[in-house]
């Protein structure tokens, strides 16, 4: 089976995107500066607006436009921590399918990411997760991620997005509980954000 996974070693940190507004979660400091992975399609538009995102977002395109997403398969940049803290290729395929599950079950609800093909509104959300960390019962989980917009006809960013995030959980439940939520939150935020920008 093909394992969907970048190996990434020479990167002092490893830091990610996500399109939507700042969260509540606990942040993890990024470095002053960003470190590009070579992920997204550009880095030349972000900017810096806390000591935990850079942020970019096109002035050319309407978010609210948009009713169909092309959620693509995500992918997982392999740095020391990750490598510390993922001990197997099913902890990896997990954490990339529960971040592409909650994307295609929160937008779902209003959107079309199903059946959707490229086309006029319709847009393609591409992820990676990097800093990969677990929950313990008295430990924080993290996770990074990456993660830009892309119109499907021009193939240009319509936002993108790089954070580092981490929280604990009420009820610990698995090693990768916290992870989970800032997954789970990263969502709900896009989500908002689309609701927004779409005057719902």
């Amino acid at each position: 089976m093909k394992k969907h996974v970048t190996l990434f070693i020479s990167v002092s940190f490893c830091t990610l995107a996500v399109l939507a507004i700042l969260v509540g979660c606990e942040s993890t400091p990024l470095s002053e500066e960003m470190t590009v992975t070579g992920f997204l399609s550009d880095y030349s538009g972000l900017e810096r607006i806390s000591n935990t995102s850079y942020r970019y977002v096109n002035p050319k395109y309407d978010l609210g436009s948009y009713g169909s997403f092309i959620i693509d398969p995500v992918e997982i940049i392999v740095n020391e921590q990750t490598k510390a803290n993922v001990k197997s290729w099913d902890d990896l395929e997990r954490l990339r399918a529960y971040m592409r599950g909650t994307f295609r079950n929160t937008l779902i609800h209003r959107y079309n990411v199903v059946a959707a093909r490229p086309g006029p509104r319709v847009a393609r959300i591409r992820i990676a997760l990097t800093n990969v960390e677990r929950s313990a019962p008295l430990k924080l989980g993290s996770v990074s991620m990456e993660v830009e917009l892309l119109d499907t006809q021009t193939s240009e960013q319509i936002a993108a997005l790089i954070e580092s995030q981490e929280t604990g959980v009420s009820l610990y439940s698995d090693q990768w509980s916290g992870a989970k939520a800032v997954m789970d939150g990263w969502a709900r935020r896009f989500y908002n954000r689309l609701e927004e920008a779409s005057g719902y």
